[in-house]
This record gives structure tokens, C-alpha cells and sequence, in this order.
């Protein structure tokens, strides 16, 4: 008897299988020079670069949403693991940090739009999106609905992310800090059981954050259950290196992979628009940086990290890695986060009204052609 077709979904599986085998083989190469070379946060970096690189370059890179999930699981509940009863005791000084952090959004964007508009020739819909310091998942939501040219708010966030994450180390090394190396040196877990628990607490966090939709939910919620109740002495230590390595490198590989598709034409058009956003709101969160640094007394570097125009998950990993608490990072990209997924959408309807043309309509230039 003949034997019955394989379903759909078989080969889908087995493509998805081999361009995730690519992309980590591809990452994996990226994180091992960077860290044999010593870069700071090597295997992170390492595996965007590399994989951003094969992206651009046409291969086949990706991660799949469960993996991508997983991973931030892992990540989330080694975070967790480094709150201690001094961290929650540092929480005090954090409404200063937080009231300059909420200031410096309206002045960070404003001044962006302004440079993209008047300057670079953006339409004001696509120059607001692409503004937004983070929350990328909230602000391409909105942005496909209300009339904006997606591929320059894609363009302009990922660009943003990738140069953070590549040479956010290094930035930092130039302003005196040093990390203890490439990975935390809280101590590991003790054994099997503490290993089990702590997973198994930070995948109950996440499935929580997940069903709330909580933003970040998958990371921010296995920090959460984590760093509860190892704040509370529950439990002590973090995960094996080799699950921080493997976790850097997926995270690497995620990012990177975001400029798949991307036509070198179309990188050649918006890159020096975007680098010169990037500048613009940079320079703006050092400054802010420097006068929350100052009121709450607290060191820049921390408070840098804390104000960069970086997406919650990405952020909060970096400063992990550099060994910069993660739990004031996380929760400053949170309070952004939830304030512009918030404001967004009373500002698009206050000055820019309803769309007149959906967004994958939207031409930037009818010369050009579309991508």
C-alpha cells in the first residue's frame, strides 16, 4: 500500500529546524571570537554582529518563537537570582531615577521627529514611531494601523538595538567601568534540586506575566519569581555558565536576524538617517543620565544603562552581563515601557488623526521602488 503524504507542517518543521541549526552554528562563531578576543558581553555581541552580517548577506537566519521564549525564561531566572536583600534596599533611591527617566521621553523624541522631519525628509507618522525609545512591539502595533511607513520604523528600532547591544560594552569601558567579565560572578547553584527549583520557579513566573500580558512578560516574569524568592533566601545561586552562554548567543541570533529581507538599497537609504536619530537620542539620554546620576546619587554608568533608548529584554540582559544591577534596569525600561505603550496612542490621535492610507500602502518616495 502506498504510504500516505507527510502533512504540511512536516516540512515547514524540518525548514524551520535547519534555519535555526544555521543561525546558531552562524552565532555561535560570532560569540566565540568575541569572546576569545575579550569584548565585553563577547558572546551577546559577538552573535548579533554575525548573524546581522549573514542576514544582510541573504542566508537563512531566524529563531523561532518557542526558543526565543525559552531562552528569555533562562535569562530571567538567572537575573532573578542576583537580587539580593541589598538590592531591595537600594530600591529607595529609585522614584529620582524614575521621575528624570520619564522626563527625558517627550525631550528625547521631540527632538528626534524634529531631526527626521524637518532634516531628513521622514513623514511625521513614521518619524514619531520611529522615535519611540523602546517598546518595539507596542509601537509596531500602532504603527501598522495608523498610517506610518513600517519599514522605516523597523529599520530605525532595530538599527538603534543592534548598535546598543554591539557597542554598548565598549561605551561603557571608555567611561571607567569594568566588568568582572564576560559572565556574573554570583556564584552557580549547589546542586540538582536548586537547579530544578529555580527553573521551575522562573517558567511559573513567566507563564503568569504571559497570561497577564504583562509587558516583557516571558523575562521580566521569571526575573520577578526569581528574584522574589531569592530575595527572600529561598534559594541561592544562579544558573550554569553554559546556560547564560547558550541564552547570550540565542539572544545574539535573535536580534540579528531581525534585518533579514533587508535590500542593501534600502539599508544604504535609511542607514545614516537612523545612526543620526540614534546620535540625536543618545546624546540626550547621557544628559538626562547625568543629572538623575547626580540627584539620586547613584553611579552613571548604572543610570546610563537604565536611560538608553533600548528595547526591556535587550537592556536588561546587557546589564546583567556587565554586572550593573538588573533589576533597576529592568524597571526603568518597564515604567518607559508601560508610559509610552500608554501615551502613544492619545498623541497619534490628538495630532495626527485617522490614517488616510493603511500603512503597507505607504510610499516613502513614489521614485523608488517598493521593498
Amino acid at each position: 500500500m502506498a504510504s500516505l503524504p507527510k502533512p504540511p507542517f512536516h516540512r515547514l518543521s524540518r525548514e524551520t529546524l535547519s534555519r535555526l541549526f544555521v543561525t546558531l552554528a552562524i552565532a555561535a562563531a560570532g560569540g566565540t571570537l568575541f569572546a576569545w578576543i575579550g569584548m565585553p558581553a563577547g558572546w551577546l555581541s559577538g552573535a548579533l554582529v554575525a548573524t546581522a552580517v549573514a542576514a544582510l548577506g541573504g542566508l537563512p537566519v531566524g529563531i523561532p518563537s518557542l526558543v526565543r521564549q525559552a531562552t528569555f525564561i533562562v535569562l530571567g531566572t538567572s537575573m532573578g537570582s542576583a537580587i539580593s536583600p541589598d538590592t531591595l534596599r537600594g530600591i529607595t533611591s529609585w522614584p529620582v531615577t524614575m521621575l528624570v527617566l520619564l522626563a527625558s521621553v517627550p525631550v528625547m523624541m521631540a527632538a528626534v521627529v524634529f531631526y527626521l522631519v524637518r532634516i531628513a525628509g521622514w513623514d511625521r507618522r513614521s518619524a514619531f514611531f520611529a522615535a519611540a525609545p523602546g517598546a518595539l512591539s507596542a509601537v509596531l502595533v500602532m504603527a501598522e494601523t495608523s498610517g506610518a511607513d513600517t519599514r522605516r520604523v523597523v529599520f530605525g528600532q532595530s538599527l538603534r538595538l543592534f548598535v546598543l547591544v554591539a557597542l554598548l560594552p565598549a561605551a561603557l569601558g571608555g567611561l571607567g567601568h569594568q566588568p568582572a567579565g564576560t559572565l556574573p560572578i554570583t556564584e552557580v547553584v549547589p546542586d540538582l534540586v536548586s537547579l530544578l527549583a529555580s527553573l521551575g520557579v522562573g517558567i511559573a513566573g513567566a507563564l503568569i506575566a504571559e497570561r497577564a500580558r504583562f509587558p516583557g512578560g516571558a523575562m521580566v516574569g521569571a526575573m520577578l519569581a526569581s528574584g522574589l524568592v531569592h530575595g527572600a533566601g529561598l534559594l541561592s545561586g544562579r544558573l550554569p555558565d553554559a546556560f547564560l552562554i547558550v541564552g547570550f548567543v540565542i539572544l545574539g541570533a535573535n536580534t540579528g536576524s531581525r534585518f533579514a529581507g533587508t535590500r542593501m538599497e534600502t539599508l544604504r537609504r535609511f542607514l545614516v538617517d537612523a545612526l543620526a536619530a540614534l546620535a540625536i537620542a543618545t546624546a540626550i539620554s547621557v544628559g538626562f543620565a547625568v543629572l538623575g546620576a547626580f540627584l539620586a546619587e547613584e553611579p552613571l554608568v548604572k543610570v546610563l544603562v537604565a536611560y538608553v533608548p533600548g528595547a526591556l529584554e535587550a537592556m536588561t540582559i546587557m546589564a546583567f552581563v556587565l554586572g550593573i544591577d538588573p533589576a533597576f534596569v529592568a524597571a526603568h525600561h518597564l515604567a518607559r515601557f508601560v508610559g509610552l505603550s500608554l501615551a502613544i496612542p492619545l498623541v497619534v490621535r490628538l495630532f495626527f488623526g485617522p490614517a488616510v492610507v493603511p500603512s503597507e500602502n505607504v510610499d516613502p518616495d513614489p521614485g523608488e521602488a517598493k521593498d
